[in-house]
């Protein structure tokens, strides 16, 4: 007993009473003990926290504010009502005169200070938009727990008799504070939302009480909704506001920037002092003085060094002597960040570490009362008070626990977001070195595969504090349970460390190979569908089918070597509990002599399984950590990369906008500069022409003046608000509309004025949905003239302040390029107060710009107004010059043209000498002796710079667009439960052989877990062993050790057999990855053009990205605890029947609630997880077009409104996984309540029952305990697997795609030589695009004979590119057939056809890899063939002068060629092939004319007695053909020579030359 009788503090009570206590029939505490500990306690919760919530209420970001409802005014009044119990407690003696010890007063003085002190917090958390504050909630909680020892005392003992006035107060106080704490359960309905309009639906979490944030009950409608319908992504609230980018993303952008500023910069470092002076020295060529494009001449009084600045100048780097530059850490920049809250979530789950250590504790004094519950000293009530005890510490862990994986798993995402959001922006503003080392697969795998490992980690980090935790205090209890023998099990531990620290270097570099080939991978599947037409035309899937085959073998063998080491360290892990028991029970058996006691064998065995979570864990951690350090790696590199230079205005001024003095650009650093001794100065509102040959640098001087380029000297600025037209024109995938307006107000008026001014009305007009049609991605459904003119469109709309047009006539016919020019470029056009710079090919439009620039060799050899060029035989002239003579045998019709053009000859012929010229002519007589001298020469006319585009611009037939307005559907997502046939699908791939040997280990595994248990428990209830006499004899020895034995050997059978189990499961997954990965890559590749034409690049690269990388390192540990947690439950359930029988009547019901549970669940987690996925495809097709656009989007300065968009998008796909972890959270809390009522349960039937020994007790209730971390792990592991085959069944919806017609028809195969004549038959030919579009072409039925050369022209959406994919059965007939060669096309393969058969199409496609394998990709032709080809090509000479030659390695898209060198190189690419039939479909609409020359002369030499068929681009290109075929609304309307149909007035063909200007 203590007291303490002679401390007056008290009066006569005894602090604890223990004899009153344990004699009683029920727990009777002192009213000392009650006006002390159960005072200070919760008083002193609320004292010692109270200055942390009014720290957080000072610092935290608010998000909401509160209305005045009922609900607080109640709060407060009944908190002052317990404020004026407490006085009345302390008058209560006044009026009784009553004597009262000091403990009295002072408890009722603490609880009135702690009333008045609550209700101020109340207020407060309530001003600061705080709703259920945490520390108030659980101080009314532990208030509520504390006085029901008083209320349940003083009505047992009838304290009313004694003390009515006393009891009364007791009883009102107890009601006051039940009242308050159901207040504190309700939350707070009616909130103010501060930036409303950042929410579509407010996350209800925002709202809940404490108590709902606890249990996750505020989600319950959203999971309900689930099980009631399918979920849309509608129907799923936002995420709360400290979830949202626009709360992270600027918090990691400050402090990544601090990391970066400690960045060494390679460029400055690098420049030497020179550069610097160089900004200031002479400027090289002179300028006119009314404004023209260059500077003055410097003079001799030009000062040559610069001023001495007293500051250095902001680009220079200053380095402290001694100060070491240290590398900027992503890990440090994320800590900075994220690691305060998390480290408050490890805090707190600390609690639910310690609170696991009662479990063993509390079965040691379970065991022990079962063995005296007999004995009247031991009161019964103690047992149910364990009873009650377990299962408070079950809940308390469990809610502890939840809330700490759920706040890790949202940091987790956040930090996913973040990271995302940062390799976004990274990829607008990375320069061209920086973009050059990091292609477009390896960006889409950072972000695809790296951000989201940073989420899985950090959800992971608590196992770094809880394992030390956990481990620690296990071992301290094991100690006090075994004595030193703990220390075997503890060496166990520390040997295992070092082998598994080296195992974990071997991951890490496994997991870093692994990455480097599926970037590899990645980038390779990119490429092939940006340029699957021409894959497809030429039939090379094949080929490049067995390339990323090859690349996936290695990185399956890489994902083996991992899987193999993390398997070897999973089995540790998973071993090293079954170890440390052996071991350590064999160590005690050793050392004391003694046998096993109960108490000690099942106490031990507990502690040790409250180290099997971490251990488990530790193992994914450990494989997760060295994934995320390789993607830190990867990130950190990318991040840091250097970023294009900011836009300078430092000298420019109003009235020179665009200014460059002395300026040396480069492309990279390691290269040769590209323009050197750049000076100019642009005058504002003037047109200025940039011309020169190709390769000159022109394009590269507009990539200079938008910064695009690495400035190494010199001085270069730009002032104003800048549109661009790009060569290559960037469309959107959407509406045209939406394409022009770019996002700016819409203004009807200018509207239609910029579409009539850049020729567009008519192609509005021919779209079904006019306007708002949508267009597909990389502007699939225009033609390359009509996205230039959306594209000029765009920046004329924009209403900015300098125009850069990089060669925006190229692509459109002379009529529309002289209505553009003098609508919306010209001196009166809608642009002429703007400042505008163009290169261009056009020479007749030059006598019309203000000032001309020249550039030859990316130098500026001349400058200045057109009439001052043409004064004297400079390089200007001798350019135009060369152009004319290219040139003279054209005929011209258009009178403002010929005007133009006798003026330039005129003068012309005046600054140059007979000499000059006549070795001009002979210069480039052989290549005119050429052109005349075609086998079908063409009439040229003078509108070529720009010439007549015979449909206005279509190159993909318009009429597949006519039907529809929409062309990219919504991706589809798959409803109710995952099909089974997914499930069949993977374990097919997985291998039924492999999938018995794993289900056979484990059933083994689980045998040999039951039977150790079994021995175990017979081992401490052998009644010979329980009798201390027969210690030391030999049959206690014998005994003990074939006890010790058996346990060892069935201990060790556990190890091998779930090796092998583990082993299988984690290798042989890779395998089945691997099949599945190859199915679905042949059945995309099988795939019509159709799908490619209607499905985003993004949405096909999110599945050979993120959903094979599921199946590569997620779904195996999936597998694996599934299996394992299925079977541990089983042995579970059959242990505790065996121990304990009548627990299966408890059990049996709560089975049966954890399924339907289940039930509920499962429909809306699937559907969380399949929105998640689908919302994911957007981000990556955004990014994809993004980085396509790039350099518009930075010239346009929109960088941060795509930065918005990005981050949009990303919160979309967040709140898909914050409402699927929410929801999993939901399920895990309640599943564990009901686990702990399993173990209430199992403990009372333990107190109750009479004939049960202790061994029996402690085997049931130690698996009575693992029974709530099993249940509910194996729910939420088949909730997740489930949920993560959400990636196979997009996988298996790939690879049951309706595949096209057989590539090889092995019935029916042509000849080796076929087609032998090129003779091309069509028959009542018909077809349409797909089953429920209209037809595109209609009765098709002519004849074309072999060698003729035949032009399709027509309108815009007469089916001329539908005929031309016919021909290769890119679309397949609904009617007739065609021939060739007599031979039905329909009846071979698909291969064999277009083998026999050559396209050159518009846009020059080129893969990453060698000249080589971009001719050749099958290697069919000798290098004597291919340097043939690329001679008749004109690049015979430059290739030649490539390092490497034909070896030389062409970057992503032929990045490193010039457009017009790309369409050279495909035309080299139809030279090798060299079939009897060719198809030009378009092939010229979008190069420039010198190419379009050099491309016409090798066609008309090379294919002179092939079979061609042209979809005209220029009418004047097929002018001169055998035959003319007219095309309009799908059938044939003409069909003649070029002289027949053109004598036909009211003919189609005749109207098309007249608009041309072929006619008069």
């Amino acid at each position: 007993m203590i007291s303490s009788p002679s401390n007056p503090f008290c009066g006569k009570s005894d602090f604890l009473n223990t004899s009153e206590l344990i004699h009683n029939w029920y727990p009777k505490l002192s009213e000392c003990f009650q006006q002390t500990a159960l005072t200070f306690a919760p008083c002193g919760w609320l004292w010692l926290t109270a200055g942390f919530h009014l720290a957080y209420l000072r610092r935290h970001t608010r998000f909401i504010s509160l209305t005045t409802t009922w609900l607080h005014p109640a709060r407060l009044v009944v908190a002052l009502l317990l404020c004026a119990t407490s006085e009345l407690h302390l008058v209560l003696p006044l009026i009784g005169n009553t004597s009262y010890p000091p403990s009295y007063y002072l408890s009722h003085s603490v609880w009135l200070v702690t009333y008045a002190l609550v209700c101020f917090l109340m207020v407060l958390s309530r001003r600061s938009g705080v709703t259920s504050p945490c520390v108030v909630f659980l101080f009314w909680l532990f208030t509520l727990i504390s006085w029901i020892i008083p209320f349940y005392i003083v009505n047992l003992e009838k304290a009313y008799e004694s003390d009515e006035t006393s009891y009364i107060l007791k009883i009102v106080t107890f009601g006051l504070i039940v009242f308050e704490f159901g207040l504190q359960l309700v939350g707070d309905t009616k909130i103010n939302i501060l930036q409303q309009e950042l929410y579509k639906l407010v996350c209800p979490a925002m709202t809940a009480s404490f108590v709902s944030r606890l249990t996750f009950s505020w989600v319950f409608r959203l999971v309900y909704l689930g099980y009631k319908r399918v979920v849309v992504i509608s129907d799923i609230f936002d995420v709360p506001g400290y979830m949202q980018c626009r709360y992270n993303v600027p918090a990691f952008k400050a402090a990544w920037d601090k990391e970066l500023q400690f960045k060494p910069s390679r460029k400055n470092t690098k420049k030497f002092s020179a550069y610097f002076s160089i900004d200031s020295l002479r400027e090289s060529l002179k300028s006119e003085t009314n404004g023209s494009a260059l500077s003055p001449e410097p003079n001799e009084k030009t000062r040559l060094l610069p001023k001495p600045s007293k500051e250095a100048d902001d680009g220079d780097v200053v380095v402290k002597p001694g100060h070491r530059r240290e590398k900027p850490s992503l890990l440090r920049a994320l800590a900075k960040v994220f690691f305060v809250p998390l480290f408050k979530a490890q805090l707190v789950g600390l609690l639910a570490d310690v609170m696991l250590f009662m479990n063993p504790l509390l079965v040691g004094e379970l065991i022990a009362y079962v063995e005296v519950k007999d004995e009247k000293d031991f009161p019964e009530w103690t047992g149910y008070i364990m009873a009650v005890a377990f299962f408070a510490v079950a809940v308390c862990n469990s809610l502890i626990s939840n809330y700490r994986y759920f706040v890790c798993n949202n940091i987790g995402q956040r930090v996913k977001t973040v990271l995302s959001a940062a390799v976004y922006r990274k990829s607008l503003l990375a320069n061209a070195e920086a973009r050059r080392k990091f292609t477009v697969g390896n960006i889409v795998n950072l972000m695809s595969v790296d951000c989201p490992r940073f989420r899985d980690t950090t959800a992971s980090l608590w196992v770094l504090v809880s394992w030390p935790c956990q481990i620690t205090v296990a071992l301290y209890l094991l100690y006090n349970v075994l004595g030193i023998a703990f220390l075997a099990g503890l060496i166990t531990l520390v040997l295992l460390i070092p082998i598994n620290a080296r195992i974990t270097t071997l991951m890490r570099r496994a997991q870093a190979r692994q990455l480097a080939v599926k970037d590899q991978r990645i980038k390779l599947v990119n490429e092939i569908l940006n340029g699957i037409k021409v894959i497809k035309l030429y039939a090379w899937e094949p080929s490049f089918e067995k390339k990323i085959l090859e690349l996936r073998k290695q990185e399956a063998t890489q994902l083996r070597k991992g899987q193999t080491f993390t398997s070897i360290s999973v089995l540790i892990w998973v071993a090293s509990p079954v170890l440390v028991t052996v071991i350590s029970f064999v160590a005690y058996v050793l050392i004391t002599g003694d046998s096993l006691t109960p108490s000690k064998a099942f106490v031990a065995m507990n502690l040790i399984n409250t180290m099997k979570e971490p251990m488990n864990t530790l193992p994914l951690l450990i494989s997760q950590m060295v994934q995320c350090h390789v993607s830190l790696v990867r990130l950190q590199d990318y991040l840091s990369g250097e970023e294009l230079d900011g836009k300078d205005t430092s000298i420019s001024t109003r009235d020179f906008p665009i200014v460059m003095r002395n300026a040396t650009f480069t492309w990279e650093r390691s290269y040769t500069p590209l323009l050197q001794n750049i000076s100019l100065k642009i005058p504002q509102g003037t047109l200025t022409a940039i011309v020169g040959p190709v390769g000159a640098g022109k394009s590269s001087l507009i990539s200079a003046m938008l910064r695009e380029m690495e400035q190494l000297t010199g001085q270069s600025s730009i002032l104003g608000q800048v549109a661009y037209v790009p060569q290559q024109a960037w469309i959107q995938n959407m509406t045209l509309r939406d394409n022009i307006l770019f996002e700016k107000q819409l203004e009807n008026e200018f509207y239609q004025k910029v579409v009539s001014t850049c020729a567009l009305e008519a192609d509005i007009n021919l779209l079904q949905g006019g306007e708002m049609t949508e267009i597909g991605e990389k502007g699939i459904n225009l033609s390359g003239g009509q996205k230039q003119r959306v594209s000029l469109a765009r920046a004329v709309y924009q209403e900015a302040d300098l125009y850069l047009l990089d060669d925006p006539l190229s692509a459109v016919d002379a009529h529309v390029g002289k209505h553009i020019f003098q609508n919306v470029i010209g001196p009166q056009g809608i642009l002429r107060d703007k400042t505008r710079i163009m290169v261009t090919h056009g020479v007749h439009w030059l006598p019309l710009v203000d000032s001309i620039i020249v550039m030859d060799q990316g130098k500026i050899t001349e400058a200045g107004s057109y009439r001052e060029l043409m004064t004297h035989n400079g390089p200007f002239a001798q350019f135009v010059r060369t152009y004319l003579l290219e040139h003279q045998d054209e005929e011209v019709e258009d009178p403002d043209v010929l005007r133009m053009q006798e003026e330039i000859k005129h003068q012309v012929d005046i600054v140059t000498s007979d000499e000059d010229q006549q070795r001009a002519i002979t210069s480039s007589s052989e290549e005119s002796s050429l052109k005349r001298s075609g086998a079908y020469k063409r009439k040229k006319h003078l509108q070529n710079p720009a010439t007549k585009k015979v449909d206005g611009g279509a190159q993909e037939d318009d009429t597949k667009r006519k039907n529809n307005i929409s062309l990219i559907g919504e991706e589809k997502v798959e409803e109710g439960q995952v099909r089974t046939a997914v499930f069949l699908a993977l374990l097919r791939s997985f291998g039924y052989i492999p999938a018995a040997f794993v289900g056979f280990s484990l059933i083994l595994y689980n045998g040999a877990n039951m039977a150790a248990s079994i021995w175990l428990t017979d081992w401490t209830s052998d009644e010979y062993l329980l009798n201390e006499t027969h210690q030391g004899t030999g049959k206690y020895i014998s005994k003990t050790n074939l006890y010790l034995g058996v346990y060892s050997a069935i201990s060790a059978v556990q190890i091998l057999v779930n090796g092998v189990f583990v082993m299988l499961v984690y290798v042989q997954m890779v395998t089945a990855s691997q099949r599945l990965h190859n199915s679905m890559l042949n059945s995309i590749l099988h795939q019509s053009m159709a799908f490619f034409d209607t499905t985003p690049v993004g949405r096909i690269l999110n599945r050979f990205s993120r959903d094979v990388d599921v199946f590569d390192l997620s779904i195996a540990r999936l597998v694996r605890h599934v299996m394992q947690q299925f079977f541990t439950l089983v042995v579970i359930v059959v242990i505790i029947s065996y121990s304990t029988p009548i627990f299966l009547v408890v059990v049996a019901p709560t089975m049966i609630i954890y399924i339907l549970i289940q039930r509920f669940y499962i429909s809306s987690s699937r559907q969380f997880r399949r929105l998640e996925s689908t919302s994911r495809s957007p981000i990556f097709s955004h990014f994809a077009e993004t980085i396509n656009g790039a350099s518009s989007i930075r010239a346009y300065d929109v960088c941060d409104r795509f930065y918005r968009d990005s981050q949009s998008k990303l919160d979309e796909n967040n709140k898909c996984t914050f409402a699927f972890d929410s929801a999993a959270r939901w399920l895990k809390v309640r599943l564990q309540f009901l686990a702990s009522v399993l173990v209430f349960f199992a403990c009372i039937f333990a107190v109750t029952s009479n004939d049960i020994s202790p061994s029996l007790v402690g085997l049931s209730v130690t698996y009575a305990l693992q029974v709530t971390e099993s249940l509910s792990l194996l729910v939420e592991v088949m909730t997740m697997l489930e949920s993560n085959t959400v990636s196979g069944e997009r996988i298996v919806e790939y690879i049951g795609l309706p595949p096209e017609p057989t590539w090889i028809n092995k019935q029916c195969r042509p000849h080796k030589d076929w087609p032998e004549e090129g003779n091309i038959s069509f028959f009542n030919y018909s077809t349409r695009y797909r089953p429920q579009l209209d037809l595109v072409l209609k009765g098709i039925s002519l004849s074309v004979q072999k060698g003729e050369k035949i032009g399709i022209v027509g309108r815009t959406g007469a089916g001329k590119s539908s005929l031309s994919m016919a021909l290769f059965r890119a679309i397949e007939a609904a009617g007739g057939s065609i021939l060739i060669d007599n031979l039905d096309i329909s009846t071979i393969g698909l291969h064999d056809l277009r083998a026999g058969l050559t396209i050159l199409p518009q846009d020059p496609i080129l893969f990453s890899g060698t000249i080589r394998f971009n001719l050749d990709p099958f290697d069919q032709h000798s290098d004597t063939a291919i340097w043939e080809a690329l001679d008749h090509a004109h690049l015979g000479t430059f290739a030649k002068e490539l390092p490497g030659q034909l070896e030389y390695v062409c970057e992503e898209g032929g990045q490193n060629l010039s457009v017009g060198q790309r369409q050279l190189m495909c035309l080299a690419r139809s030279l090798l092939r060299k079939t009897r039939i060719l198809v030009l479909d378009e092939a010229t609409a979008a190069v420039d004319l010198e190419t379009d020359a050099l491309l016409q002369d090798t066609i008309r030499e090379a294919f002179r007695d092939c079979t061609v068929l042209t979809v005209a681009h220029r009418l004047n290109t097929v002018i001169d053909y055998d035959k003319i075929l007219v095309l309009s609304n799908g059938e044939i309307s003409e069909y003649g020579t070029p002289n027949e149909l053109l004598e036909k007035p009211s003919g189609i063909f005749y109207s098309m030359a007249k608009e041309s200007g072929l006619m008069q």
